[in-house]
């Protein structure tokens, strides 16, 4: 009996996706590969004083366990606001602007200043934006492959493109923020440098509460935003790269 092959690769086709692209592993591979990119990305920039992986790799770890503070957080300030009748508009910017904004960025800011604010290879400003970096995509990698592994691989997709670069640059906003805070602090500007870290952590904050109330609520104005802040990140961390130096200055060299 001859076989009709265009009867057959259908079934071959649903076989074939069955197999690959919705097995756990290869969705797994699929969320955690795009961090690791970005990752390797800023660790290659950092090009005066590269820093240990062992301390990269305690960062990323983390910001993976920050992911339990995080969701107990959010969970409990979704309580509160689903109690109050607010207006649509009111919720959006409760639920998708100051929950997610203030509340990831504030366990990360946390994570980032007890772990490396007196670590002795902390000796460059780029370094802080390598930690931030690494603290921030170790959440956003298992968040990933959370959402990877509910949503399948079309998500994993979708978010390669926005959610983890977004994660990405919150982290380099914040890590610029607080390397220039460091070398503040070590010309005895303490409480310039102080300020610095606190604006550091608000910032990212609302690059991060502003995505997600956008992505949410006004999807056509969030591509726009998303491509301002692409553009606002890349030059920022280029800059950074370009003009690093130690945390100890004189005066004479300029932070960013």
């Amino acid at each position: 009996m001859r076989i009709n092959y265009r009867d057959v690769y259908p079934t071959i086709r649903k076989v074939v996706n069955t197999l690959i692209f919705q097995s756990i592993s290869f969705l797994v591979a699929a969320a955690l590969l795009p961090p690791a990119l970005l990752l390797l990305l800023i660790y290659r920039m950092d090009r005066l004083d590269r820093e240990p992986l062992s301390l990269l790799l305690s960062l990323f770890f983390r910001g993976v366990v920050a992911m339990v503070p995080i969701l107990v957080l959010e969970l409990l300030a979704d309580q509160f606001i689903d109690f109050f009748p607010w207006s649509y508009l009111a919720y959006l910017f409760l639920a998708y602007f100051v929950v997610p904004g203030f509340i990831e960025e504030g366990i990360k800011y946390r994570v980032l200043i007890r772990r490396c604010w007196r670590e002795p290879n902390f000796n460059y400003r780029f370094d802080a934006i390598v930690y931030a970096v690494f603290v921030s995509l170790g959440f956003a990698a298992v968040e990933n492959v959370m959402y990877v592994l509910t949503n399948g691989f079309a998500t994993a997709v979708a978010r390669a493109i926005f959610s983890i670069p977004g994660h990405a640059m919150f982290g380099i906003v914040m890590g610029a923020g607080v390397g220039q805070a460091k070398w503040l602090e070590n010309l005895g500007q303490r409480q310039v440098a102080l300020a610095t870290r606190k604006h550091a952590f608000f910032l990212a904050a609302v690059l991060h509460g502003l995505y997600d109330f956008l992505l949410v609520g006004f999807g056509g104005i969030f591509y726009v935003y998303f491509v301002i802040l692409v553009v606002y990140v890349v030059r920022l961390l280029r800059r950074c790269a370009r003009e690093d130096g130690p945390v100890v200055g004189n005066g004479q060299t300029g932070g960013w």
